[in-house]
């Protein structure tokens, strides 16, 4: 399956399937969403984030700083686990998310 943003924002159905297990995404493309700053947050929500905070957005020779052989980075940027943070109730979530803010108006809890 290949679900991305048209399917987070627009069914719910599909995404509560993804959270349940029922469908599980070859890849997901957070499309149809704003900016990359709610694309970051709507990935870690639904724990599909896997890349450490101290490596977002810098480039190799900032994370390593200086080091000679920077060709294993897998553990200083990528978690063995997703990193889930809950931003907003109302958008999906791998986890209940009751007490985070609402993104939209009606702001009605996804869980």
């Amino acid at each position: 399956d290949f679900p991305g943003g048209y399917h987070y924002h627009m069914r719910k159905d599909i995404v509560k399937k993804m959270v349940n297990g029922e469908i599980k995404p070859y890849i997901f493309h957070m499309s149809w969403t704003l900016n990359k700053v709610n694309k970051l947050e709507y990935m870690k929500q639904m724990g599909m984030w896997f890349v450490k905070e101290q490596c977002i957005g810098k480039q190799v020779d900032e994370i390593f700083a200086g080091e000679v052989d920077t060709t294993d980075n897998t553990e200083t940027c990528c978690s063995a686990e997703p990193i889930i943070q809950c931003f907003y109730r109302d958008k999906p979530s791998v986890v209940p998310c009751r007490d985070a803010p609402a993104k939209d108006s009606n702001g009605q809890s996804f869980w």
